[in-house]
């Protein structure tokens, strides 16, 4: 909530207090449509059925005892029996102030109150350059870990680099039958191929060309894999990083696999032996599911076996986990989920963030490959190609249960149509409105705001005061996408306003209050790109 929900909240808690009810359950929301008010309530509603009253009578005797509230225009009661609460001039005009004075502080809560939270992400394909699909998971994962920091929780950034398993394996093979064309069978289907071997391959054989003679075939493919996907690590990290991102933690599943046994220890009774494995399965559930085998019957442990190590360590050493995975992951949430509770952690504190791949289009028709991937577009091509606010602004343009089409076209372009433009231009705007009127930040505090009267500069000190609210409901459901439309909100509303009003004029007292304005709109749009990730522009 922002200050004005707690603070209509607090007073209807006391009403319903002074009421004879215990004054929980209701809600202070912001309707959709400002007809219905700056903020609503459904406390009448509730009560009416503690008191035994009829809801509207009750919203009727809470919105007269507003009447003297100069925050409010006015408080009114509606069918069936909501309460409206609609903003004064007056107090739209004082938020102005309070939001340059807390600068790039405006939005930020204390909601996490320095509890730690996880954050997982992108943790590709180890064998292979980064594509697109998976990198749809960088700039979520980093927005949601922006998201929480700004809601008061320590945030750690995590990748889990799977650097074991049957997959490293068949990629040493892939890399030694690159170099050694002759030793493969005809029959032998190699499973990764294109351009980015070949060139994989070079930098193993240069990693290894100490020890190349010394090694058996079999022992030069197992080298080669490690090698291998070590390389691959550091590119994909390279390209997060082009991405805007850092990671403050890399896990490696082959450190997690000693961890394995002690782990599986822990919950011992919700293993079963089944066809000769170890499956985790309490109460029989997931018997079936060959996805819950964490020791197959030749001894290994499993992937699934380090993820439930990988788990219990981050429960462990975090007040909330967040894992951010391709919805094709869907499954493995419950199965996860059971683990989680069966260690004795609270399922509570985990969430799952599911998100849907990306096709990349280009003049309406769709992008299938890469030269270098051979079957998928890689993220440093699109990353080199639109730079990393088009990259990160689109893919958080869709809800993460979308699918969605990234026009490269589109990306590109400098004007109105491309949306990431339009909102730095709105911020440009500002910038050059400063330059050419230079004012100093301590005459803000002497503007006269009840000069501010006009609808487009109150329709954008409104937008301006649901900041922090976002903000929260942002931290509680993870949903990003919500600051991609704010922005565009936003800017919509500064353009209309620039349009409509002159900024700078030979009305000293006007200027000054609306280069405030201004101020407090500009503090509030670099506060939004910065949690997503996207550059604030002096100049474009």
């Amino acid at each position: 909530m922002e200050k004005a929900d707690k603070k209509i909240y607090s007073i209807l808690k006391k009403i319903a207090s002074e009421m004879g009810a215990d004054g929980t359950g209701f809600k202070v929301e912001r309707p959709k449509d400002t007809v219905n008010g700056d903020l609503a309530s459904n406390i009448a509603l509730v009560l009416a059925k503690k008191l035994d009253k009829n809801p509207l009578a009750i919203a009727e005797e809470i919105a007269e005892s507003f009447s003297e509230n100069r925050d409010f225009s006015k408080v009114v009661a509606a069918k069936p029996g909501f309460v409206n609460f609609y903003f004064s001039k007056e107090y739209l005009q004082n938020q102005v102030q309070n939001i340059i004075a807390e600068g790039p502080g405006y939005g930020s809560l204390n909601i996490g109150r320095g509890a730690s939270a996880s954050v997982e992400f992108v943790s590709a394909n180890p064998t292979g350059p980064l594509h697109i699909g998976n990198a749809r998971g960088g700039p979520l994962g980093d927005t949601i870990a922006n998201v929480l920091e700004k809601a008061g929780y320590k945030v750690v950034r995590e990748y889990l680099h799977n650097d074991v398993g049957g997959q490293v394996e068949r990629l040493g093979e892939a890399i030694f039958y690159e170099l050694n064309p002759e030793a493969k069978s005809p029959t032998y289907e190699v499973q990764y191929q294109g351009e980015y071997i070949k060139e994989l391959a070079k930098a193993v054989e240069e990693e290894l060309q100490d020890k190349f003679e010394d090694l058996s075939d079999e022992k030069f493919m197992e080298e080669a894999g490690n090698v291998a996907v070590g390389l691959m690590l550091e590119e994909i990290i390279s390209d997060c990083r082009l991405m805007g991102i850092s990671f403050d933690k890399v896990t490696k599943e082959s450190e997690l696999r000693r961890k394995v046994p002690a782990v599986l220890s822990k919950i011992k009774n919700s293993l079963k032996e089944y066809e000769g494995a170890v499956w985790f399965a309490p109460n029989d559930e997931f018997l079936k599911d060959r996805e819950t085998v964490v020791k197959k019957s030749n001894g290994q442990f499993t992937y699934f076996a380090s993820d439930i190590a990988y788990h219990d360590e981050k429960m462990s050493q975090n007040n909330l986990v967040v894992d951010i995975l391709g919805s094709n992951h869907s499954g493995h949430v419950p199965r996860i989920l059971a683990a989680i509770k069966a260690l004795g952690h609270s399922p509570q504190n985990f969430r799952c963030v599911l998100y849907q791949y990306v096709r990349l289009k280009r003049n309406e028709e769709v992008v299938k490959m890469s030269k270098r991937a051979g079957n998928f577009v890689t993220a440093r091509e699109v990353l080199d190609e639109v730079g990393k606010d088009a990259f990160r602004f689109f893919l958080l343009t869709p809800r993460t249960q979308t699918h969605m089409d990234f026009d490269l076209d589109l990306a590109k372009k400098r004007s109105s149509e491309n949306p990431v433009f339009y909102v730095q231009y709105a911020y440009t705007r500002i910038a050059s409105i400063f330059a050419k009127a230079s004012i100093s930040s301590s005459q803000f505090s002497k503007a006269q705001l009840d000069l501010l009267q006009t609808p487009e500069e109150m329709a954008l000190i409104r937008k301006l005061i649901v900041f922090p609210s976002l903000v929260e409901e942002v931290a509680r459901n993870l949903e990003v996408n919500a600051f991609i439309n704010y922005s565009l909100e936003l800017a919509t509303l500064l353009h209309k306003f620039y349009e409509s009003q002159q900024v700078i004029s030979k009305n000293k007292k006007l200027t000054q209050a609306r280069l405030a304005l201004l101020k407090a709109t500009q503090i509030t749009l670099k506060n939004t790109l910065d949690l997503l990730g996207v550059s604030a522009l002096e100049k474009m």
